[in-house]
């Protein structure tokens, strides 16, 4: 057993190596949360030291290394990672992990929980550091052959972290430090010892004059070098796999929450304590038009306007009011197809925990867009599922004087059709806001509010261009909050400002919200990046005012030529799916014959034996 015993010049390798891994997997602090990633990678680095000090006692080959690395991986990775013995499950979920681990870390917004299956990184990068770095110290005699290993583990530290550095004084200088060292120990145990006093000095002049250069390179090229340019990270050219085209757009099943319905009017969606009076909670925020919907999820949407993991807690560099919520999915609202994927918030999230059985499961697909503070769980809510929510409340107001952020990024195309009115209704107003408050005003003041009830059923839900432009050019805007709030969004993209949409509801009593206390409203990004909001009352007229019980009549020209009238085509109403009616205004029947005053005998004489005749004609 003596010849385990490990050698003065092992004992130094070990701890050099054990030293430079642990500096290179202190990078991961801006992607954990907490040090527990540490201590599972230190760990991991000792297990992979004695991985490879048993194989180098043993004389065995690499391949040996190799399998005995693995073995150690599964053995105790259960433990370490998991939180569990080695039982077949706990093997089953580390091999998981190990694959699709990398990804997960990629597309999950940092920190990341740092006490789950993701310690799996941290724990094969100290393994593979350990015994790789260990191994080549004692089997190769090169002075910086072993700083491989941890100069790998170091860049793959950087790639997989955040933009910014977890570590910087510590991997910039000390980690370069600690390798020059070891590597001129390693060679100084190779060389014979120097025992004249002149052979002393010329190593010390050499080195000092090394040590001038580099000095004297590094205060006047400095400057000039590419220090200050970002940081280049893996999750940065990663869009995170979401699909938000299979969730329907919430607006357009707005109908459904209006008293004419009397479908989820008066039904309870969820419950939320702990958020202030007045307070908004948010369901989705719509920031794309596609001509038929508001949509979520831009196209030409950066990184932070994704949907990206998140773990429990979300870093957020907002000011306001700390608030924690509990919140409660009612059946109504997990029965909404077109809901039910949308995680109720309020404000900027900063934290959030599941509860209940299938926590693991909402956690697992829960995905959260930082700059529409909007959350989607991807396996959809059900019914009894509850959260705690942490987040900071920074409502915006619309100022007297505002200025838009930029240009709208929506398509030109998009918005066009409402360019005349835009411009008639906005006036002459001095700034942005101004206009603003004029197109809103024009809403309220003149449009009337229907959401397509008894007698009103030729007023059709939906906000494609078809539906708006009939909307906008009525003599009168008749709709409801989903015509409303979808028209004065595109106006203002329509006039520079850029605009979205968003479902939200305001709780009542006891903290339940119900379908009457759901309503889109609009907010508009000004210029010092913040988003203003834009309360529906703002825009949409009082649900009193009900449209004129008889359209207006227009007086007819005597004097004109009478024109026969067009083909009947029943218009569809607000229960009627419009794509079963037949435009072309044909019921299917024959239609009458032209020639009414001849007999009938002649008419099906002419009709049935004229092709034929016809045919052998056409042949001779």
């Amino acid at each position: 057993m003596r010849s385990f015993v490990p050698a003065r010049a092992a004992l130094v390798d070990a701890a050099f190596l054990l030293v430079l891994g642990t500096l290179a997997l202190a990078g991961f602090r801006s992607t954990y949360d907490g040090a527990t990633f540490l201590l599972v990678g230190v760990a991991a680095l000792v297990l992979g030291i004695l991985v490879g000090h048993v194989a180098v006692v043993l004389r065995q080959p690499m391949i040996t290394v190799a399998v005995l690395t693995v073995a150690v991986f599964f053995l105790l990775g259960g433990t370490l990672v998991l939180g569990s013995p080695p039982t077949v499950g706990a093997l089953r979920g580390l091999a998981d992990a190990s694959v699709h681990g990398w990804k997960e870390l990629l597309t999950t917004l940092p920190p990341v929980a740092g006490d789950g299956p993701l310690l799996v990184i941290p724990y094969i990068l100290g393994l593979l550091c350990g015994a790789g770095g260990f191994t080549l110290a004692r089997r190769v005699r090169r002075s910086a052959a072993p700083l491989v290993a941890p100069v790998a583990v170091l860049v793959a530290v950087i790639l997989l972290g955040t933009p910014e550095p977890g570590a910087r004084l510590t991997q910039g200088v000390v980690f370069g430090c600690v390798a020059l060292c070891w590597a001129a120990a390693r060679d100084a145990r190779s060389r014979s010892s120097v025992r004249s006093g002149a052979g002393v000095l010329v190593r010390l002049g050499t080195g000092t004059a090394l040590l001038a250069v580099t000095a004297a390179v590094a205060a006047f090229g400095g400057p000039y070098l590419s220090g200050g340019a970002d940081r280049y990270v893996l999750r940065e050219h990663i869009t995170p796999p979401i699909d938000l085209g299979e969730y329907p757009s919430p607006l357009v099943g707005f109908r459904k929450y209006t008293k004419d319905a009397n479908q989820l009017w008066d039904q309870p969606l969820f419950r939320v304590t702990g958020l202030p009076d007045g307070a908004v909670m948010r369901i989705a925020t719509l920031d794309d038009y596609t001509g038929a919907v508001w949509a979520a999820g831009s196209p030409d949407a950066v990184r932070d306007n994704s949907f990206q993991r998140v773990g429990e807690t979300v870093r957020q560099d907002v000011t306001g009011r700390a608030v924690t919520l509990k919140v409660t999915v009612e059946a109504a609202y997990a029965a909404s197809d077109d809901v039910n994927a949308w995680l109720p918030t309020a404000g900027a999230v900063t934290g959030l925990e599941f509860e209940g059985e299938r926590a693991r499961r909402n956690a697992d697909g829960f995905r959260y867009n930082l700059a529409t503070r909007c959350g989607v769980v991807r396996d959809r809510l059900a019914a009894g599922d509850t959260y705690t929510l942490r987040a900071v409340l920074d409502p915006v107001e619309l100022p007297e004087s505002a200025q838009p952020f930029g240009h709208p990024t929506l398509r030109g195309d998009a918005h066009s059709f409402l360019a005349g009115k835009a411009l008639a209704w906005a006036g002459d107003g001095a700034d942005a806001a101004a206009r603003l408050r004029a197109v809103a005003t024009h809403l309220r003041e003149n449009g009337a509010y229907s959401s397509g009830g008894p007698g009103e059923t030729q007023f059709l839900p939906g906000h494609g261009v078809g539906r708006l432009t009939a909307f906008v050019n009525a003599r009168r805007p008749v709709g409801d909050d989903e015509q409303y709030a979808a028209a004065f969004a595109l106006v203002a993209n329509n006039l520079g400002v850029p605009a979205r949409v968003v479902l939200g509801a305001t709780p009542g009593p006891g903290g339940v919200v119900r379908g009457q206390d759901v309503h889109p409203f609009v907010e508009v990004h000004l210029s010092d990046g913040r988003w203003a909001a834009v309360p529906h009352t703002e825009f949409t007229p009082d649900v009193s005012k009900k449209p004129d019980a008889t359209p207006p009549q227009v007086i007819e020209n005597t004097d004109a030529s009478v024109v026969p009238p067009p083909n009947t085509v029943r218009i569809p109403d607000s229960l009627t799916d419009s794509t079963q009616v037949d435009g072309t205004g044909r019921s299917g029947e024959p239609a009458p014959a032209a020639a009414a005053g001849l007999p009938g005998w002649l008419v099906a004489a002419v009709t049935w034996g004229g092709p034929p005749v016809l045919l052998v004609a056409l042949v001779v």
